[in-house]
């Protein structure tokens, strides 16, 4: 080899360990998370105000459903524990009441010995003493009788509020699972929302580069459709084991035919990469 050439190669191999070790390429395909809104108790559906397609923001109302007779059981519920508040107020009256009574009573009875008051109205005392004793006594369960009044209406008011499924965040509806008018049992979806926010790529890699890959490793992140652009990716999570044919893997070139899902988080806070989207993923190897 001549000097020239000798530096010229000389010069191609700093180049090369400048640059450093070329990353593993592989296809991926945007996915996002989706999130199936469902009521805890059943009901009819009586509006659906989201249909596929539309964008929805969190706490926007998405569906709402009823219950035969639920808005009669709440205010049945809540006027037995007005009448139990009400009660609750007469607990120092009928203590006052009870007090009283029974101080009369107590003057009575010596007056009583000494002949100055008759039997007719020591008794008429003793009676009113004790109205007043049973009277303190059903008032004083009153305020537990309030707090558990209080509870069933609370009860009561949760199931209609598990009837009404709010969009917990941004996102998309994608799919409608049930129509105005529909009953639909509890657990059962009645649309899902995908969070279009936070997407995330679904790729696989060769079992002989599955020790070069590191979780938590910065990918790049290319789409057809935005040929400038490059999107910051990390990898957070790489399958425990293969997920492709030969089931049983004996030879070296079957071996080399296995692959590895890894799953990397995106930042694409524009919206830009939508599901189904394939893509292109750069990965640093570990030496």
């Amino acid at each position: 080899m001549t000097p020239p050439a000798r530096r010229i190669a000389l010069v191609l191999l700093l180049a090369a360990c400048a640059r450093g070790p070329v990353p593993l390429r592989v296809a991926g395909t945007v996915e996002i998370r989706e999130i199936q809104l469902a009521p805890l108790a059943s009901g009819r559906l009586v509006r659906l105000l989201k249909d596929e397609g539309d964008t929805v923001r969190a706490g926007d109302t998405v569906a709402i459903l009823d219950q035969p007779g639920l808005a009669a059981l709440i205010a049945q519920r809540r006027a037995q524990a007005a009448g139990v508040a009400t009660r609750t107020a007469e607990v120092g009256a009928a203590v006052a009441d009870s007090a009283r009574a029974a101080n009369d009573l107590g003057r009575a009875r010596a007056l009583r010995d000494q002949g100055i008051v008759s039997p007719q109205q020591f008794d008429a005392l003793a009676t009113s003493a004790a109205a007043a004793a049973s009277r303190l006594a059903a008032v004083r369960a009153a305020p537990s009788d309030a707090a558990a009044a209080r509870s069933g209406v609370d009860a009561v008011v949760a199931v209609r509020d598990e009837l009404t499924l709010v969009a917990p965040t941004d996102g998309i509806i994608l799919t409608r699972y049930a129509e105005a008018g529909e009953a639909v049992a509890a657990g059962s979806p009645v649309v899902s929302l995908g969070v279009v926010q936070r997407p995330w790529v679904q790729a696989y890699v060769a079992e002989p580069y599955l020790a070069r890959l590191r979780v938590g490793t910065p990918v790049q992140i290319h789409a057809d459709g935005y040929p400038d652009a490059v999107f910051p990716g990390t990898i957070v999570e790489i399958a425990p084991r293969a997920e492709f044919t030969p089931r049983a893997a004996l030879t070296e070139r079957e071996r080399a035919d296995l692959v590895f899902g890894i799953r990397v988080s995106v930042t694409d806070t524009a919206g830009r990469l939508k599901a189904g989207m394939p893509v292109t993923l750069d990965l640093p190897l570990a030496p």
